[in-house]
């Protein structure tokens, strides 16, 4: 609609994408506005458990996405199909219903769009959210002219907001709260001649069964025993075998499959601290839990190439040779124990 300067302009709830022109000094200025009609607006909740999503179509736009990932800040997309926002300023409003003559319109904030690229929001995301719950759609206004010569408004309509933000926000009180990094290496220690996990033990075991079941990604989970020193090589064999044994059957009554779990027992032969006094004995007696997936399996094939490429240079060269190659090698124990437990071995020992 094109308006003369004689025209009386008026505040329009605008809920159907359009083109709207206004008079502004001696120029033109065009608006492109995108809403949702009233009884066309929908929201939908997408759950999983590293990640929640709440989604709205913007007809002749492209669609809105509230999203939080485990251990991530919340954020919004909007994201085009069409026109995007151009660069600059975008400013963040909320747009009271027509029949609501005692609201007011509040300014929520503002984002930054880089232009061409979908507009990501990450401040003032609850208030945004308060807002559409609360009954009041929210405008996103850019402040400059795009190429075409049109600033932007995109509406979210909150009709319909509140029942998907409900599984929304169950999602996210759902989501699994550690990552692959955190669980890939667990360390459990245990006490001497102990026949069950300890409550901690089971902790821990716990985290990583239910990482497991929700990550598909996960290849296989490998268990490496160890002991301090014990009277014989026999003694500390036993001792981890029959750890390496209690942790996987814990985990296959937790509903693990017993086909993708590797236990393997080291007896006393790789301590990490000194076996004369308690404290180093405690901490020697341990069990290693490590989750596998493609990442981590190329890595460890990567490393076990080159200790067998440096283990065969070494035996190729003269005593002198091999004494300056051996410098390549680890040089303590405990990385000489990462080491061992890095090799995929599906065997028990």
């Amino acid at each position: 609609m094109l308006l003369s300067a004689s025209s009386t302009l008026k505040p329009v709830l605008i809920k159907f994408p359009l083109m709207l022109v206004l008079l502004g000094g001696a120029q033109w200025l065009q608006a492109q506005v995108y809403s949702a009609s009233f009884s066309d607006s929908q929201w939908s909740a997408q759950s999983g458990p590293f990640a929640c999503s709440l989604n709205h179509k913007i007809p002749g736009f492209g669609s809105a996405r509230f999203t939080r990932k485990a251990n991530a800040a919340e954020f919004l997309e909007l994201r085009h199909t069409s026109q995007a926002f151009p660069g600059g300023i975008v400013r963040i409003e909320t747009m009271p219903p027509m029949w609501r003559g005692d609201v007011s319109s509040l300014t929520l904030g503002q984002a930054q769009s880089t232009g061409g690229e979908p507009l990501i929001v990450t401040a003032n995301i609850a208030a945004i959210r308060g807002a559409l719950e609360q009954g009041t759609s929210v405008v996103f206004s850019s402040t400059q002219i795009s190429s075409a010569g049109t600033s932007l408004r995109v509406a979210l309509e909150a009709r319909n907001f509140g029942p998907a933000f409900g599984q929304y926000r169950q999602c996210i009180d759902e989501l699994i709260p550690y990552t692959f990094d955190q669980l890939s290496r667990t360390v459990i220690n245990y006490t001497s001649n102990a026949d069950d996990l300890n409550p901690a033990a089971k902790s821990q075991l716990d985290k990583i069964v239910r990482y497991t079941k929700a990550d598909k990604r996960v290849l296989g989970i490998l268990i490496d025993s160890h002991s301090d020193k014990l009277a014989t090589p026999e003694a500390a064999e036993v001792a981890t075998q029959r750890q390496a044994e209690l942790v996987a059957r814990y985990l296959i009554d937790k509903g693990i499959d017993p086909d993708t779990i590797a236990t393997r027992w080291h007896g006393d032969k790789f301590p990490i601290a000194n076996n004369m006094n308690k404290a180093g004995q405690a901490k020697n007696r341990r069990v290693t839990v490590r989750l596998e997936n493609a990442s981590t399996r190329q890595q460890m094939e990567k490393k076990i190439a080159a200790i067998k490429l440096a283990e065969q240079k070494a035996a190729e060269k003269t005593a002198g040779q091999s004494s300056a190659s051996n410098s390549s090698l680890p040089p303590t124990l405990e990385q000489l124990e990462q080491m061992v437990e890095q090799q995929d071995l599906t065997s028990a020992r």
